[in-house]
């Protein structure tokens, strides 16, 4: 149609209409429940995000926001174009007037791994905080599609939580009815740390068809003497590789940090060589890589399987 030497185009309702609605998609307010148990409220897609632990920072760009990320805490290195965003100080020490010269419209808090002392300094600054933790690997995908709800990006975080809940479920199936190993896992040498049963760890432990010896311990990192590893006689020990992101597991007999059991000769792990290295990153941390983690628990305990 030409009116006056201008050409226009007729659009039809419909058209007009969907397009408005999709503009307008998320202009009503987002809510979530965060794992601190609050109702969570946005009034609009966050623009500017802080991650307060490594493991955040890799579920944001896996969830398709990490082009919103203007902060991070130290050891953010995941994926590679993580390096490149500003550091505002470590999970126990933040660097409030970085943050506040960011001017952050939201924070991502690690519920239990960030200092409480630091979170209500940071609270201070009335900056919206969300807190996530997940404790099995099963709550894995819903903090993916949270936090992919919280930026706008919920086609990203949704096919994202579906391949990993997939990829969980075939896991769980080829390890399934496996014959139990019983599993040391030393966090620290000195002093001797471990693991109970509600550390995400020991759920890739269990998936893997191991049991955690010292599984039942009160504390969330029970403290060890040397002899009660030796009475729990474990089939298996397993430490992470802290800083390595390297595939698989590496068996370690001569490494610093497992060679003090060598001396006890009647460990079962020690009689069969099953003192195992695993890719600390992933294991250690608490996000879509993790199941990289668990593929390399799994291999290892299959190789102690072999050896009794």
């Amino acid at each position: 149609m030409t009116t006056g030497g201008l050409r226009l185009r007729l659009t039809h309702p419909t058209v007009i209409l969907f397009t408005l609605c999709a503009s307008f998609a998320h202009a009503a307010p987002i809510t979530v429940k965060d794992d601190a148990g609050h109702s969570f409220t946005l009034k609009a897609p966050a623009q500017r995000v802080i991650s307060l632990a490594p493991s955040l920072t890799e579920m944001l760009f896996e969830a398709g926001g990490g082009d919103k990320l203007v902060g991070a805490v130290e050891y953010s290195d995941f994926p590679p174009p993580a390096l490149k965003v500003p550091r505002i100080g470590s999970n126990q020490k933040l660097d409030l007037e970085r943050i506040a010269t960011l001017k952050p419209d939201l924070v991502l808090v690690w519920f239990h791994g960030n200092a409480q002392r630091e979170v209500e300094r940071l609270r201070a600054l009335n900056i919206p905080m969300v807190y996530f933790e997940p404790h099995g690997i099963a709550d894995i995908p819903g903090v993916l599609e949270r936090i992919g709800q919280l930026m706008g990006s919920e086609r990203v975080a949704s096919a994202a939580a579906t391949k990993f809940r997939a990829r969980h479920a075939t896991l769980q199936k080829e390890y399934a009815g496996r014959t139990p190993v019983r599993v040391f896992y030393q966090i620290a040498q000195k002093p001797l740390l471990t693991i109970n049963d509600q550390q995400i760890i020991s759920d890739v432990i269990r998936l893997c068809g191991g049991v955690n010896v010292f599984g039942k311990e009160s504390s969330l990192v029970p403290q060890l003497s040397t002899e009660s590893v030796v009475a729990a006689n474990p089939d298996v020990i397993l430490t992470a590789r802290m800083g390595g992101s390297g595939e698989g597991a590496v068996r370690a007999m001569d490494e610093a940090s497992l060679a003090g059991w060598l001396k006890f000769g009647s460990l079962t792990a020690v009689k069969n060589k099953q003192l195992w290295l695993i890719p600390g990153d992933q294991i250690s941390r608490h996000g879509p890589r993790i199941l990289d983690g668990a593929q390399a628990i799994c291999m290892a305990l299959d190789e102690a399987r072999k050896a009794k």
